[in-house]
């Protein structure tokens, strides 16, 4: 049943890197499950691991010239690296995930709904994939997903995340953030002449071209945490 609506929705060539990016989220997973399980210092090895990777991906050899945008690009990742940590000493592995969740479900709902149905482009000049129909499906996603998390899970509602969680009005801010995210990597790779950061992962690109919106909705989080005390 589900093949033959994509049939109908997508053409032959979108259904194949539809199922290539859905296949390769899957892997992403274990990542999320990881965090409860790791302790803080080596949460924040692995996460300047990670970061190291994405300098590598920056600073490769089939990226030439434009030093000002990779010098934004580095910046951008190190204060989205260095907030992400921050929030998992303060609000521990919840926080994190609390992040997470909002930044790939908006990712998620934004591409399948974009491509399901298509319409007007978001910021051609940017993005000429994305679609205003994406963007208010990740944000639809994204709400209900976590309307739905926080009614099955009530044991959320403990940790001081929960004012966050519960805000509407921050986790528009935090949602808006995340497609913002991945418009800024969008933009970075346009001025580069790229169409991505690296291949690491099937379908979806280089390990940056994963985590900008985890990266923004890092940053974000942190400004509205900090002046909200």
């Amino acid at each position: 049943m589900a093949s033959r609506v994509m049939k109908l929705l997508m053409p032959k060539e979108e259904r194949g890197e539809f199922v290539t990016r859905l296949v390769s989220s899957l892997f992403f997973i274990p990542f999320i499950l990881f965090v409860f399980l790791i302790p803080s210092h080596v949460f924040e090895f692995l996460c300047w691991g990670i970061y190291l990777v994405v300098v590598a991906e920056i600073l490769s050899r089939k990226i030439r010239g434009n030093w000002l945008i990779r010098i934004a690009a580095l910046s951008f990742c190190f204060f989205g690296t260095v907030t992400f940590i921050l929030q998992r000493h303060e609000f521990g592995p919840l926080g994190t995930c609390f992040l997470i969740c909002i930044a790939s479900l908006t990712d998620i709902g934004a591409y399948v709904i974009g491509k399901t149905l298509k319409g007007p482009k978001l910021c051609p000049r940017i993005s000429p994939l994305k679609t205003w129909a994406g963007f208010f499906g990740g944000i639809a996603t994204t709400n209900i997903f976590m309307l739905l998390i926080s009614k099955l899970c009530p044991s959320i509602m403990s940790n001081p995340i929960s004012l966050y969680w519960n805000n509407l009005f921050v986790l528009q801010i935090l949602i808006l953030s995340a497609i913002f995210g991945d418009l800024i990597e969008s933009y970075f790779k346009r001025r580069l002449k790229v169409k991505d950061m690296g291949n690491l992962f099937p379908g979806h690109g280089g390990v940056l071209d994963r985590l900008d919106s985890i990266l923004m909705v890092s940053i974000v989080f942190y400004i509205i945490n900090v002046y909200s005390r």
